[in-house]
């Protein structure tokens, strides 16, 4: 068996060099994050295999075709199952075919990596605080108490502020979770106030900013959203729910990005059959997908979002069409794909 490293600047480019180099029977080993910035995949091929098939490249072509047909059709079948808008499901069909062997979990997450933007939240300390907005109820309080419990339990520096005064409960709620963490919850009632408390805090910190729920589509609500993420000058990260209407979603993900929110976080993954929302919310808005939640447990944190991963989660159990053991069934490597 021979094992070699392709190097792109995304998942997408990597698999192309890899289809060009060693042809459509290339078994994926590892993907992994590169140390000099991009994606590196590690591929094997068998040369035994490699050297039986030579002079019979008609016959693997048929083969390849008529495996390539039935992936884009199990991928095609999921697409409609979660309901993706016709015009968005031909793009994700278009780039899924030139990419497609026997494993739909590549083939449809090469393809998400091609129309869609994945900007996980760090995993170790951050520079910049993480504010959490959102209309009320999308889940942003919980959020914020599973990445402080992940620190906590990471023996991480953690800050955890809230600026939800006004939500009969909301600052309890978070308080609790604090208390059992045995970490201080600070409290402001404005702008000033947190830009002290990003001041008087300890560098190493991180910080983890909650926010009342707010309309986006009153002036003013929104106009003290825009205050607060001046004020710490944060990440904004957009919290909402996974179930939402698609239509709603994306004018309401369009307002919050108009004041600074940089990325979306989706909660009630767990509640939540069709995906399709979802995808059309980040195609058409242009934000990145950071990560999902599938718990209301404290313990389990937010995923991160990378294309394999919402591939997964798109494609019904049990996709392979071979049985070669290829990266989706490597779920450790396909996580630091991103």
């Amino acid at each position: 068996m021979r094992l070699k490293s392709f190097h792109g600047a995304t998942l997408t480019e990597a698999m192309r060099l890899i289809r060009d180099t060693l042809g459509d029977n290339a078994i994926i080993v590892a993907t992994r994050n590169d140390d000099m910035g991009g994606v590196r995949v590690t591929a094997a091929i068998d040369d035994a295999y490699q050297a039986k098939t030579q002079g019979t490249a008609a016959t693997s072509e048929k083969i390849a075709e008529s495996t390539g047909s039935e992936v884009i059709e199990i991928i095609a079948e999921a697409l409609l199952r979660h309901q993706v808008p016709t015009s968005l499901a031909e793009r994700l069909l278009a780039s899924a075919t030139q990419f497609a062997n026997d494993d739909p979990v590549l083939a449809l997450g090469a393809a998400f990596d091609t129309h869609l933007q994945f900007k996980p939240l760090p995993e170790g300390n951050c520079n910049k605080p993480l504010i959490f907005i959102g209309a009320p109820g999308a889940g942003k309080t919980l959020c914020v108490a599973k990445l402080a419990t992940k620190a906590v339990l990471g023996k991480k520096s953690v800050s955890v502020i809230s600026t939800d005064t006004e939500r009969a409960g909301g600052m309890e709620q978070l308080a609790v979770f604090t208390r059992l963490l045995k970490i201080n919850l600070i409290e402001i009632e404005d702008a000033h106030a947190l830009k002290d408390a990003m001041e008087i805090k300890p560098p190493e910190a991180f910080a983890l900013i909650d926010t009342p729920g707010r309309n986006p589509f009153i002036t003013s609500e929104k106009q003290q959203l825009q205050s607060l993420i001046t004020a710490c000058d944060g990440e904004a990260i957009l919290v909402m729910p996974a179930d939402m209407d698609a239509l709603e979603a994306i004018d309401m993900a369009q307002e919050f990005k108009s004041i600074g929110a940089s990325s979306l976080l989706f909660t009630r993954l767990d509640m939540t059959r069709r995906l399709g929302g979802i995808l059309r919310t980040a195609f058409e808005t242009r934000m990145p997908l950071a990560n999902y939640s599938l718990s209301h447990k404290v313990t389990e944190p937010p995923q991160p979002f990378n294309p394999i991963t919402l591939a997964k989660l798109v494609l019904p159990q049990q996709t392979k069409t071979s049985a070669k053991p290829h990266a989706s069934e490597n779920t450790n490597a396909k996580r630091g794909a991103r």
